[in-house]
């Protein structure tokens, strides 16, 4: 079967080193060339097992379960789905284990002779070097070739992250680093590079288009905002429905309030309250001939005020409105969903109203991590930052694009 690859899909496909890394752009084919590796190198080995980790289950499920049947059914290979305990056999090769690494302890009771770790990037470098080990340690099955340990990322977190670590500063005769551009993949629809730049700041369109390593250090957080671009006097008014970002901490519950317009949000009020009741009273007291929504951290599900009911509880049975994920969304894509908007000029701060707000967007930087500086006390500037970012993020969320790419090489 003549199957065609781009450049850096073959390179990484085919690489025979122990720790290849394809770091692309979005939809450059990352993925599909994580299966394809995976399944030819079980072609190459019949009877040994693999294994395809991804940051959660419901991406599992979602992207590289799918992807596996579609790239066994494109190379007429016969397979067995176990849905149920998340692996897939295939009938005279062996299993293709899938497993999260969200929680790493769990990556037990199984042994595979190669494994690839997709969007690894996404995890703090201290999570990484852990789901990196966890992962050695099940990467032990004997094979007729040396065992592997692949990744395919976008390199999201930039210089500070595991990625760059491993296979820039520490690279070695074991390693191997491939970078894709989205440009590279010849399959893409009209339009999509044009999303991504849509969609994300200028350094991190390099990012996620060429798959660049940047520095997420050396500038501010939100280093678009700028008080003469998006200062506004804009106030509430009569009958404006009212968009509330909530951060719960012992100590101070930060909630900053928006509206909306035609251009986009706009932050109109900011207020701190003690604990849950007081934030319910307070928005009772200050906007009760208002609709309400509020956007909460979604810690909120578990914590309790009350001894029987969670915080997020007790703001719904006092009747307001609430939108929360399962979970919150990663520090990283709430980032993103603000300084989206700052740069396109579509977030909008009345600076009057707002001073810890806009104290949070002028001055919250990174730690050497490169993560989001935090403090221990509370209310402090990442409280607000968090507010805005559970609000916008529920609101205005960046979604990556995703296209079914093609991948294909001779068998």
């Amino acid at each position: 079967m003549d199957v065609p690859l781009t450049d850096p899909q073959r390179d990484f496909v085919f690489s025979e080193k122990p720790h290849p890394a394809i770091v692309a752009g979005l939809g450059a084919g990352k993925s599909r060339a994580a299966t394809m590796r995976l399944i030819l190198l079980m072609l190459q080995n019949p009877g040994i097992n693999t294994l395809y980790t991804m940051p959660t289950y419901d991406l599992l499920k979602l992207r590289a379960i799918p992807g596996v049947v579609d790239d066994l059914n494109m190379l007429g290979l016969k397979y067995r789905l176990n849905a149920s305990d998340y692996f897939c056999e295939i009938k005279g090769l062996g299993k293709i284990f899938f497993r999260s690494y969200d929680n790493p302890n769990r990556l037990i009771a199984f042994e595979v002779a190669h494994s690839v770790a997709d969007e690894l990037d996404v995890l703090t470098k201290e999570q990484a070097n852990l789901v990196w080990r966890k992962i050695s340690e099940r990467t032990r099955q004997p094979s007729k070739l040396p065992n592997s340990i692949a990744a395919v990322t976008t390199p999201d977190q930039g210089f500070s992250g595991f990625v760059y670590d491993r296979w820039v500063t520490r690279a070695d005769d074991s390693t191997e680093l491939i970078k894709a551009s989205t440009l590279s993949n010849p399959y893409l629809p009209d339009g999509y590079v044009d999303q991504i730049r849509a969609n994300y700041d200028a350094a991190l369109a390099e990012m996620y288009i060429n798959g660049e390593f940047v520095s997420l250090t050396a500038n501010k957080v939100y280093h678009y905002f700028n008080r003469d671009t998006h200062g506004t006097d804009m106030v509430i008014e009569p009958g404006d429905r009212l968009h509330i970002g909530l951060d719960f901490n012992i100590g101070g519950c930060c909630a900053v309030v928006f509206v909306l317009d035609d251009e986009g949000p706009v932050a109109v009020d900011e207020f701190v309250s003690h604990y849950t009741r007081d934030f319910i009273n307070n928005v009772r007291v200050r906007y009760g001939n208002h609709d309400v929504t509020v956007y909460p951290d979604a810690s909120g599900r578990a914590g309790r005020t009350n001894a029987t009911v969670s915080d997020i509880g007790l703001i719904e049975q006092a009747g307001l409105r609430v939108e929360a994920p399962a979970k919150n969304p990663y520090v990283r894509d709430r980032v993103n969903a603000v300084n989206s908007l700052l740069s396109h000029r579509r977030l909008a701060v009345n600076i009057e109203k707002c001073h810890k707000t806009t104290q949070a967007l002028e001055t919250q930087g990174y730690n050497d991590k490169g993560e989001p500086e935090k403090f221990n006390t509370h209310p402090a500037i990442d409280d607000w930052a968090d507010s805005l970012g559970y609000c916008m993020h529920r609101l205005f969320p960046v979604n990556r694009p995703v296209i079914n790419i093609p991948v294909t090489f001779a068998l």
